[in-house]
């Protein structure tokens, strides 16, 4: 039996300032999951008085993404995209590298013969990887912060003169040929002598002595895009541990009587710092709602959701009349599913919808914090995005039994892109406000005599 409990709801509610604080440890973890398992609906029987409505009211509008760490995991993002709809990002590097050990010698007398970059990808990336991009390296001129969290607003001063570039087109699924061997996909890039020669020089010096004065010497470098195309573009994902990743340094020394080529590679070790830098460029070029809502915010916006990755857009969800249910006698809820359709007319094979959504509670602290129902397992939780029904679905039965027993407080919801500062994903949704498939709360529940 199904019941029409509540009106649709077409107001609006206030916007809460919060930071986002270490959440996103649990979002870098998700893993792949199937559609969510009706826990609770074999407690069900016609004597217990089943009933199901899925005219619950829910509020809902998208803002800018809080910070989020990305130092988390294995790999950063790089690369300009032009998207269609939410406009311009660009993501660049910031990364350390350091000394193997103290007392580190490249040899008695070492004379440099070049100094090469090396890039490793993951195979992950998002957008059109025909559009020709300019990768530039610099030389950090602050250094990457000692923080456990590196946040992606975080940019670092940079020496202006441009260690290399590199007119590239990303190639991340691709094995690279080098004379007549594949090697996994990766991409190189010759920097200058002069800083060749600069790594050259602290042989035998106090910079080698450690890494601290190694990293005073040499702070890291910035790896980024030039931005000089107006369509098109991708992003795409770094291994930051690959084997494929390295400043590569080539030299010889001078008392060779024949030459003897040598190298040393500088790799990415757990303790080097770094994080990726993204830059949204307050979404010009934007869907014109997206520039309306963000000129408004906190305006409810319930006919087209935006979400993006990367710190960039999130969306906010209430349910503010939910604690009438609890007004009946003896409720129990059985299953609430949160269903939430992709609206196809922004999505395609280039910018496809968003692979996992995230679901998250605003505590009383204004902290995000996961839903009792994550904890349950993830397939039990969801958050996958269903191809064949064109939906995402999320299991928030305890998360509501809980509100309704006065456990927790109805505070919003915070959905957002899963991974979000490991991928450059996004999807458009359908909001609560539209009329015909729209975004919806459903219930089974059960009242006890």
């Amino acid at each position: 039996m199904k019941k029409q409990l509540f009106p649709r709801f077409n107001g609006g509610f206030f916007r809460i300032p919060f930071q986002v604080i270490a959440i996103f440890t649990l979002i870098l973890a998700w893993q792949s999951c199937s559609e969510p398992d009706g826990i609770g609906l074999n407690l069900i029987d016609e004597q217990a008085g089943y009933q199901m409505t899925d005219t619950i009211t829910i509020a809902a509008f998208f803002e800018k993404d809080d910070t989020i760490p990305t130092n988390i995991g294995y790999q950063n993002l790089l690369g300009l995209m032009h998207d269609p709809v939410f406009g311009k990002v660009r993501a660049s590097i910031y990364t350390q590298f350091r000394l193997p050990s103290n007392d580190f010698s490249l040899g008695e007398e070492p004379v440099l013969d070049s100094i090469v970059l090396s890039l490793g990808y993951t195979g992950e990336y998002y957008g059109d990887l025909e559009t020709l991009q300019t990768i530039r390296v610099y030389e950090l001129l602050e250094p990457v912060p000692d923080a456990d969290s590196l946040f992606n607003n975080q940019p670092l001063a940079v020496v202006e003169r441009s260690l290399g570039q590199r007119i590239l087109r990303p190639a991340p699924t691709d094995s690279t040929l080098i004379d007549t061997t594949y090697f996994a996909p990766h991409f190189t890039l010759r920097l200058a002598d002069w800083f060749g020669q600069k790594i050259i020089n602290a042989n035998g010096t106090e910079a080698f002595e450690n890494v601290d004065n190694f990293l005073d010497y040499f702070k890291g470098l910035q790896i980024t895009v030039a931005d000089n195309f107006s369509e098109g573009g991708a992003i795409f994902n770094i291994n930051m541990f690959s084997f494929y990743t390295v400043l590569r340094l080539y030299y010889h020394e001078a008392a060779d009587t024949v030459v003897v080529p040598r190298q040393y590679n500088f790799y990415l070790s757990e303790f080097a710092k770094r994080l990726t830098f993204a830059e949204h460029f307050d979404f010009a070029g934007s869907h014109s709602l997206i520039q309306e809502q963000l000129n408004n915010p906190g305006q409810l916006n319930d006919s087209l959701i935006f979400l993006r990755s990367l710190g960039g857009l999130r969306a906010r969800l209430k349910f503010p009349h939910i604690e009438t249910l609890s007004e009946l006698n003896n409720v129990t809820i059985n299953q609430a599913r949160l269903i939430i359709p992709v609206d196809e007319e922004f999505s395609d094979d280039t910018y496809f919808a968003a692979r996992r959504l995230f679901l998250l509670q605003l505590s009383e602290d204004e902290e995000l914090v996961a839903l009792r129902d994550y904890l349950l397992g993830q397939t039990y939780f969801g958050g996958v995005y269903d191809e064949s029904k064109k939906q995402y679905e999320f299991n928030i039965t305890q998360h509501l039994q809980e509100v309704l027993s006065g456990q927790l407080e109805n505070s919003d919801l915070v959905l957002i892109v899963s991974g979000s500062a490991e991928n450059a994903q996004r999807v458009v949704l359908r909001g609560p406000g539209r009329t015909e498939n729209p975004m919806k709360l459903e219930i089974i529940y059960t009242l006890f005599n």
